[in-house]
């Protein structure tokens, strides 16, 4: 999702013509006997606020049906009246804690009604989940479900995945997948947007960006030193990563990556949607971007929550 835009869930969802049809949904079905040989899999009955607990910590909507790692049954067809999956969250841990390098530590989504015009959900992932169509399987698939993958890019609703008759073990197959289509996509974003600002950071004022204070304006006032460095601690996941504020504005991470939003610095480097302004905090006195930013605003005049870029 670009910044500019509000996330799938706070517009009106309408049918559009500008997607790919999904496959016909089947009934609603679920199967929560997940195999136990594989650590991240928690088989059994769920305490009854194990979900939200885990909703709550992760600062997922309450809504949201975490897939991985499993404390409910998984979803094997859409429920009725229902077009798709929105993926929230995915988590696939990195080279940051080698023991655990791989392992989907956080896989979410929440259902959608309908289909919302790709147009106005650039970098938004979804999943169609649908009855097996293959004569080979047995008459009972209902332990099978036909995963497609569909990403909201250039005003279209394009495939980009399809797994035919998974198992439950389908958000643990795909997530890999998930994670490295959501940092590609957030990476072309951010290197269209870095190229795109062909203006000097003395041209790129509070009053160029129309009331968007971004980090560049931080470091003209000088509540930002260029070398100062940032640090996100993942929630519940025990990783650090850290970045550097450089002359120009942009973000540099510890692995060479360079953002010029720090929200879609924190996607790529977690996977998921969230505010980068709240995230990352000077390692020097803890205060996050986003303070301030709060705190030039103030200076200005102007509102203290600005549209998010």
């Amino acid at each position: 999702m670009t910044p500019d835009h509000p996330t799938l869930k706070d517009i009106t969802m309408t049918t559009g013509s500008d997607a790919i049809p999904p496959h016909q949904s089947a009934a609603a079905a679920s199967n929560a006997d997940l195999p136990t040989n594989d650590s991240s899999a928690q088989a059994g009955t769920p305490q009854p606020d194990e979900e939200s607990e885990m909703l709550q910590r992760e600062g997922l909507p309450p809504d949201a049906m975490i897939l991985a790692p499993s404390v409910a049954a998984t979803p094997m067809r859409h429920p009725e009246q229902v077009w798709a999956m929105l993926v929230l969250a995915v988590d696939v841990l990195d080279d940051t804690d080698p023991d655990r390098e791989g392992e989907v530590a956080l896989f979410a989504g929440c259902w959608l009604p309908d289909q919302p015009p790709a147009r106005f959900c650039d970098g938004d992932l979804v999943l169609v989940l649908t009855e097996p169509d293959d004569e080979a399987l047995e008459d009972d698939c209902d332990d099978r479900v036909d995963v497609e993958m569909l990403l909201a890019h250039r005003d279209r609703w394009q495939r980009v995945g399809e797994w035919p008759a998974l198992d439950p073990r389908w958000p643990w197959t795909i997530a890999p997948t998930a994670a490295a289509i959501m940092s590609l996509h957030t990476e072309a974003t951010e290197f269209a947007a870095h190229h795109a600002s062909v203006a000097s950071p003395s041209a790129r004022t509070l009053h160029g960006w129309g009331g968007n204070v971004g980090i560049v304006d931080l470091l003209t006032a000088g509540l930002v030193q260029p070398g100062e460095e940032f640090i996100w601690d993942r929630p519940g996941r025990g990783a650090r990563h850290t970045a550097r504020v450089q002359s120009d504005g942009t973000l540099l991470l510890a692995d060479g990556r360079i953002f010029i939003n720090p929200s879609g610095a924190v996607t790529a480097l977690g996977g998921r949607h969230q505010n980068g302004w709240k995230a990352w905090k000077r390692t020097a006195d803890g205060r996050a971007l986003g303070d301030l930013r709060a705190a030039l605003r103030a200076q200005r005049g102007l509102p203290i929550e600005p549209r998010q870029r």
